[in-house]
């Protein structure tokens, strides 16, 4: 039941893509930063990075229409993504455009908050919107299981930094568990997860933290054994 409210989320959250589009644009923020403003994009990014202290990445698996998309590309190539850097990728791309927009702000400040600087839904926006969704999906469909996740996303670094500002400041939030005495080894959990996870081994090893992990749940819901359990708590050193 949890995968069919997952899946009816993110299938409602990329219905509603071309109006929360604007919000998520790594293009728009910086065209706002250079004219010294702090748009809606900026400030999502930053409520990303609040909010993964406590929730961890359930954004990615359960709200995030670019995975919404990037699953359905999965019906045609399930596979896994395991090109050469392939999770590095996206911190290099993070960085330099982090470092783009923080300059532009600092050389054109003092910046002014505009929540809905540069929105607009003429053509010209969705004809961007358009070709994004279009590279989303096909870079999915050439790749594998979340391609873009794995390697272009500029929004999961926010995400994976504050999940590990938690842990250092061992605030508790969402986290998968396992009880590894019960684990049969079948593998559904790592054929199911759509990050391609080693889920047994994670299970094996009783470490159930991955900056990749999205929150999905589709390893505990698939577990016969049902030793995958989640919940908030703190790092265990």
């Amino acid at each position: 039941m949890k995968q069919k409210i997952r899946k009816g989320i993110l299938t409602y959250s990329a219905l509603l893509f071309p109006l929360t589009f604007f919000f998520m644009s790594p293009y728009v923020i910086i065209m706002s930063a250079a004219y010294g403003i702090v748009n809606g994009s900026a400030l999502f990014f930053g409520f990303l990075l609040l909010f993964s202290m406590i929730g961890s990445r359930l954004f990615c698996g359960w709200l995030c229409p670019g995975g919404a998309i990037q699953e359905q590309a999965a019906h045609s190539n399930n596979k896994a993504w395991n090109g050469k850097w392939k999770n590095s990728s996206k911190y290099i791309i993070w960085f330099f455009w982090l470092a783009l927009v923080v300059f532009l702000w600092i050389s054109n400040g003092p910046l002014a908050v505009n929540f809905f600087n540069m929105y607009s839904l003429d053509s010209h926006i969705f004809v961007i919107y358009m070709i994004v969704v279009t590279l989303i999906y096909v870079f999915a469909l050439a790749t594998g299981k979340r391609g873009m996740c794995h390697s272009l996303c500029w929004m999961a670094p926010f995400m994976i930094i504050g999940e590990k500002c938690a842990d250092f400041l061992h605030i508790p939030r969402f986290r998968l568990k396992a009880e590894t005495e019960n684990c049969i080894s079948c593998g559904r959990c790592s054929k199911k997860c759509p990050m391609s996870l080693d889920v047994v081994e994670m299970v094996k090893t009783n470490q159930m933290d991955s900056n990749e992990c999205i929150s999905c749940l589709e390893c505990a819901d698939i577990c016969p054994k049902q030793v995958i359990k989640f919940g908030i708590s703190a790092k265990v050193k």
